[in-house]
């Protein structure tokens, strides 16, 4: 088994990358990772303007975006939610529905579908999202953006790496933006500023010390959560501007997120690296959502002070990560090696405002739900109250994991890994309520995640792979309606398939087969929006294939299909598989540039998305089968000067992105919608 040095850093100018970080926390050529992998460039970023993470993770192979909020968004891979990743190194509130950082500050994202527990420990079936921060470079460099769109959209941002000495030895980087805009649904508004920072020093020839900082204020007005269903059990296709909320509600996070890395060259290529990543956010929300469901043929609802959602909080998360890889030789074939043990820890502290009043509203318009006036002066505590209350949860997580590369015999590898996790959580009510003891709500021993896989080298270009990796999911929270944790996911899959690689990395191929098996799924609790239920027995299998990158000079593609059929063992629990991925997705990005003559300097780029037909939480909120069309066309006015126009949803197609609620979480997808971007670069 050979194995060149791969730089991954910016990947150029292409849609795709020659090796992913996310699987073994060193660069390793996609078609020698026996799973499927996709990597998000700048390029394919910029050109089709993607400005937030749930923008990104829509254009990826196989991926499904569940709109969970005006702020967030929660990502599915093969049915299962996602779980995510920094620099490499897991963190527990990367699982839960924080609001994210813009997508300025990644240099690129990383997603990993399937089992990921070898290196995360307790994740997710669907796999990892590896958010790659940016870096400084050795030279000055600087980029900006000026961007105008639709529903009053206005931001700017920039991005400047700078040598700080003569040596470059030290080097810093910052990306900073800001944003104010409106959406397609009535009275939300959103005002959000993020300012990153890295740092980079070359101690040592042998030794890099890495520090960043990023901090993200973001302010939404009259905050959205999605459509009630109707009082048929059906969606409502009214009006997709309809907003529950109403202009006095709010919703305010201030994010910030410190990483610090050491990294030591040993001998050879052996390499330590230890990282330390420590997050939090505090938010603040209030709101009224309906009380009851829309009717079906007037469209009114009823709401009450009763419904009032008045939460105030924090998240904070601590993660650690030190580890060990390199190679060494053995039988006269080389062998690649990784040790490592990675800690991480959540503290979320919740405090609910008691409601004084009791007001009740009827005939409220789905349409005009502005009518519902804020909660009088004084009828919202936060004070010690008997019926006031507040939850501290904290969870705890550390892990040793390995792994062997073995090159068995020439051009056959196999990979064996596995982990031991210690999992722990607890929960106590806090001030404004009595404050309780703590009480465990899972206490999880010795937890052996294996990773067996094996890869064929075809050709110096094509490789076959096979894996098998298992998973553990715990459950971080009261998630519970009747109170406490969930019992946590259980499962494991089978993978196997074929990649290409061509042009030194610039064009990837690939296809794969899968079966996971998994128990314990948590899944939105239809009657009641904010809770979670376990299903039974879950069989889901399937396939799927992409290629990105070059395929000719000037035209890069982006395009994946993936099918998947969702099984529920027993008959008598309800088959959700349908809420969170359909069982045919395509899509794809084609970008041609011009490479001379009278218009040389223009770009074009279409991009097309088809899905297969969804089922909600009833049989009855059906989102039958759609397609979407993209399109952007851009102009470089000198080489460091270029005008861009986005176009999204250009056939305005009306459609829910998601349906899986009966108070909350019915999303239909924006209408229509134009971005123009004025992008510099030197």
């Amino acid at each position: 088994m050979t194995e060149e040095k791969i730089e991954v850093v910016g990947s150029g100018h292409s849609y795709t990358a020659p090796a992913a970080e996310a699987w073994g926390k060193t660069p390793v050529a996609l078609k020698d990772i026996p799973q499927s992998v996709s990597v998000l460039t700048q390029q394919r970023m910029q050109d089709s303007n993607m400005l937030t993470m749930t923008d990104a993770m829509r254009q990826i192979n196989g991926i499904r975006v569940l709109p969970g909020s005006t702020a967030h968004s929660n990502f599915y891979s093969r049915g299962y939610q996602m779980t995510t990743s920094v620099d490499n190194t897991p963190g527990a509130a990367g699982t839960l529905n924080n609001a994210s950082f813009d997508l300025s500050m990644y240099d690129r994202i990383e997603v990993l579908r399937g089992s990921s527990g070898l290196l995360q420990g307790g994740g997710s079936p669907g796999g990892v999202v590896n958010q790659v921060t940016k870096k400084p470079g050795m030279d000055f460099s600087v980029n900006g953006a000026a961007t105008v769109g639709s529903f009053n959209n206005y931001r700017a941002d920039i991005d400047l790496s700078t040598p700080l000495n003569a040596s470059k030895t030290l080097r810093f980087r910052t990306a900073d933006l800001f944003q104010d805009n409106d959406y397609f649904y009535k009275y939300a508004h959103s005002r959000k500023w993020q300012a990153y920072g890295a740092l980079e020093w070359d101690i040592t020839p042998s030794t890099t010390f890495v520090v960043s900082h990023a901090a993200q204020q973001q302010d939404i007005t009259a905050p959205y959560y999605g459509l009630p269903v109707t009082t048929e059990k059906t969606l409502w296709y009214g009006g997709r501007s309809a907003n529950p909320s109403q202009k006095w509600g709010y919703s305010n996070y201030m994010t910030q997120q410190t990483i610090a890395s050491l990294s030591q060259k040993l001998w050879g290529d052996w390499k330590l690296t230890a990282r330390g990543t420590f997050y939090d956010q505090s938010y603040n929300t209030l709101y009224n959502e309906p009380w009851t469901q829309i009717d079906a043929q007037t469209g009114t609802m009823q709401y009450q002070d009763a419904g009032i959602v008045a939460m105030r909080g924090t998240n904070s998360a601590r993660s650690a990560d030190i580890y060990a890889n390199g190679s060494f030789r053995f039988l006269n074939r080389t062998h690649y090696a990784l040790f490592g043990f990675n800690y991480n820890s959540y503290n979320q502290v919740t405090r609910y405002g008691n409601i004084l009043s009791d007001t009740v509203y009827d005939g409220v318009n789905i349409n005009n739900t502005n009518s519902v006036p804020r909660p009088p002066a004084g009828s919202i505590s936060y004070q010690d109250d008997p019926d006031g209350y507040g939850t501290r949860d904290n969870a705890t997580q550390w892990g040793f994991y390995g792994q062997l590369r073995l090159e068995v015999i020439k051009h056959l590898s196999l990979i064996l890994g596995g982990r031991v996790s210690r999992f722990s959580e607890r929960m106590r009510y806090i001030f404004p309520g009595p404050t309780s003891s703590w009480k465990p709500e899972a206490n999880i021993h010795g937890e052996l995640t294996p990773y067996l896989g094996t890869v064929y080298q075809i050709t110096p270009n094509i490789s076959w792979y096979a894996s098998y990796s298992s998973i553990f999911t715990p459950s971080v929270g009261n998630m519970s309606y009747h109170g406490g944790g969930l019992k946590p996911q259980r499962g494991n899959q089978i993978e196997t398939g074929f990649k290409a690689e061509y042009f030194n990395g610039r064009l990837n191929l690939s296809s794969a087969l899968f079966r996971m098996e998994n128990v314990n799924q948590p899944v939105q609790d239809p009657e009641h929006s904010q809770f979670y239920i376990t299903t039974g027995p879950i069989r889901r299998q399937g396939w799927e294939a992409q290629i990105d990158g070059t395929i000719l000079p000037n035209l890069d593609i982006s395009i994946g299909y993936t099918y998947l059929d969702t099984k529920v063992s027993d008959s008598k629990t309800r088959d959700f598989g349908g809420v969170f991925s359909p069982h045919h997705m395509f899509k794809s990005w084609v970008h041609y540039t011009v490479p001379n003559g009278r218009l040389h300097g223009l770009n074009i780029g279409v991009g097309l998305d088809a899905n297969s037909s969804l089922r909600g939480s009833y049989p009855t909120t059906v989102q039958g089968g759609y397609m979407t069309l993209d399109g952007m066309i851009g102009y470089h006015i000198t080489p460091h000067l270029k005008i861009q126009l986005n176009a999204t949803n250009l056939t305005n197609r009306y459609y829910y992105e998601r349906a899986s609620g009966v108070w909350q979480f019915n999303f239909p997808a924006a209408p229509r919608s134009f971005m123009a971007t004025l992008r510099a670069n030197y």
